[in-house]
C-alpha cells in the first residue's frame, strides 16, 4: 500500500490524500481546495492522478478546505460513491453551492477561472453515500474503514481504515481536523487506536491557546466595553459552519440568563442560518450541553434580540440601524463574504471593536489587522484604521500543541509505526514534532506536496 500527500502538504487548505493498494484500488480522503498559492490561479483545476482511476472518496468534514473540490473531481470523471456522516451531507450541499456562487462572482470580476457550476453540484450530490460513527463498514473483500467523532464541527470524522494485504492486515489512521476538547457545542474528539499510521492534521503545532477564560466571560466582557460601556459596536468574523454557532449560542446563553442588556445581535450570513437549522436538526451529534439545552428551549440560537438577515430589507434595517448592536458575519478571515462590507463601513469608526474568534492564514485581511497595519485595502478602497482590533481563541475549533501532543499519546499504544504531519505550517511542525517524546519524534514525517511513502 501506497500513502501520497496530494494536499495540505506543509500547509493548512487544500487536504488530500491519496491511499493506494497492490491491488489497483484506490481510496482519496478529502478534496479540498487550495488557498494558499494565490498567484496560480489553476492550482484547483487539474488534479495529480486521473479522477476515473479513483474507487471511493472518505471524507473528514464539510469545510470547503476538505470538501470544495470534489464537485471538480465528479467533473473530470470520478464516478465511485462519496462517504461521509449525514450531518456533513447537508452541509455540503450549502458549502457546494456558496462556493460556486463565489466562483461566479469571482469569475466576472475575471479572478479566478469557474472550477465547477451548479450541475457538477447536483452530480455529486448524487454520489454521496452516509455512515454513521463507529460502524465498520466493508468496501470490499480488501477494505474497511470507521468513522471516529473528531470533534471540530458537526460530523466531523476521523477515519481509521483496515487494509489486508499479503496475510496482513495495515491500519492507517486520518484525523481530519481535529476539535478543541471541552468546545461549545462539539464533541470532544476520539481517539483512534491500534493504528499503524496516523496521517494527523498540525494546525496549532506551536501554540498554546492563551485564554483561560470560559466563553460567556470573554462575551459579556468585550459586549460590556464595547457595547455597553462605549456605545459602540463589536463585529465578530465567524465561519459560516461551527464557529457562528458556537458565538450565537454562548449570546443566547448570556442573554437568557439576564447578563446582558437587549443589545441587537445581526446575525449576517445565509450560509451561517442554514447551517444553524441543520445544527438543529442533528443536535443529537453534539455534546451533552448543547443537546440537553435543545431539549429544554428548543432551539440552540434563537433569542429574542436575534436578528437574521435573510433579505434585502433586512441588509438595508441593519445599515441603518445606529445604536450600539453585535455583528455576527462571515468569513472568519475576513476574505470575502458579508463581513468585508462590515470591515469596510467600520474600520474607519474607532468606537467600534472587531474581534477576531480564530486562526487567519498569512496574507489574508484577519491577519493582517492583527499585523497592527495602520492602513488596509478593503472592496477596492483604502481605509485607515481607527477601530480596536482585537483577537480571542476562546472559540477554537482545533487543540492547541498541548491538546495534540494528549492526542498522540492516547493513539500510540505501542503499534504506531510513523505519523505524518500535515495540515499545519512547516514551522508548527517542526516544532511540534521536537516537543514530542523520543519515541514519538523519531515517527515523524513531514510530507512534501506529491510524496509518496510505502506503507
Amino acid at each position: 500500500m501506497k500513502y501520497t500527500c496530494w494536499g495540505a502538504a506543509k500547509q493548512v487548505t487544500g487536504s488530500m490524500h491519496l491511499l493506494e493498494l497492490e491491488s489497483g484500488y484506490k481510496i482519496l480522503v478529502d478534496c479540498g481546495i487550495d488557498y494558499e498559492d494565490k498567484d496560480n490561479k489553476e492550482i484547483n483545476a487539474h488534479f495529480p492522478f486521473n479522477p476515473r482511476d479513483i474507487d471511493v472518496l472518505l471524507l473528514t468534514h464539510a469545510h470547503i478546505d476538505h470538501s470544495g473540490n470534489i464537485p471538480n473531481l465528479v467533473k473530470q470523471g470520478f464516478k465511485g460513491d462519496i462517504i461521509c456522516t449525514e450531518p456533513t451531507a447537508f452541509l455540503l450541499e450549502k458549502l457546494w453551492v456558496d462556493s460556486v456562487n463565489i466562483q461566479n462572482s469571482n469569475h466576472n470580476r475575471r479572478q479566478t477561472a469557474r472550477l465547477y457550476g451548479f450541475k457538477e453540484v447536483k452530480d455529486a450530490n448524487e454520489q454521496l453515500l452516509t455512515v454513521s460513527f463507529s460502524k465498520r463498514i466493508e468496501l470490499n473483500q480488501q477494505v474497511s474503514f470507521t468513522f471516529h467523532e473528531a470533534g471540530h464541527i458537526i460530523g466531523a470524522a476521523s477515519i481509521e481504515i483496515q487494509v489486508s494485504e499479503n496475510n496482513t492486515i495495515k491500519t492507517i489512521g486520518f484525523t481530519g481536523d481535529l476539535g478543541n476538547p471541552g468546545s461549545k457545542l462539539i464533541v470532544d474528539p476520539n481517539p483512534m487506536q491500534g493504528l499503524d499510521y496516523l496521517v494527523t492534521e498540525t494546525t496549532y503545532g506551536n501554540r498554546q491557546h492563551k485564554e483561560k477564560r470560559s466563553p460567556e466571560d470573554v462575551l459579556l466582557d468585550y459586549v460590556t466595553k464595547t457595547c455597553v460601556d462605549q456605545e459602540g459596536r463589536l463585529i465578530i468574523p465567524a465561519f459560516s459552519v461551527g464557529r457562528t454557532q458556537a458565538i450565537l449560542f454562548t449570546l443566547k446563553k448570556l442573554f437568557n440568563e439576564g447578563k446582558l442588556p437587549p443589545i441587537r445581535v445581526f446575525a449576517d450570513s445565509p450560509l451561517a442560518l442554514a447551517s444553524s437549522n441543520i445544527h438543529n436538526r442533528f443536535s443529537d451529534y453534539l455534546n451533552d450541553e448543547a443537546i440537553g439545552y435543545k431539549l429544554a428551549d428548543g432551539s440552540l440560537f434563537d433569542f429574542k434580540s436575534l436578528y437574521l438577515i435573510e433579505d434585502k430589507s433586512d441588509v438595508e434595517d441593519m445599515e441603518l440601524y445606529r445604536e450600539s448592536c453585535i455583528i455576527v458575519s462571515s468569513a472568519g478571515m475576513l476574505e470575502g463574504g458579508r463581513i468585508q462590507h462590515h470591515i469596510s463601513d467600520h474600520i474607519q469608526n474607532p468606537a467600534c471593536t472587531i474581534l477576531i474568534a480564530g486562526f487567519c492564514s498569512p496574507g489574508t485581511l484577519g491577519a493582517q489587522l492583527l499585523e497592527g497595519r495602520s492602513t488596509i485595502r478593503v472592496k477596492g478602497n483604502d481605509k485607515y484604521v481607527y477601530a480596536k482590533i482585537d483577537q480571542t481563541d476562546v472559540f477554537s475549533a482545533h487543540p492547541d500543541t498541548n491538546g495534540l501532543q494528549d492526542y498522540f499519546s492516547a493513539s500510540n499504544d505501542g503499534k504506531l509505526k510513523k505519523l505524518f504531519f500535515v495540515h499545519g505550517e512547516e514551522e508548527s511542525m517542526n516544532d511540534l514534532k521536537s516537543a514530542l517524546s523520543d519515541d514519538l519524534r523519531e515517527k515523524v514525517e513531514i510530507p512534501s506536496k506529491g510524496e509518496t511513502f510505502q506503507l
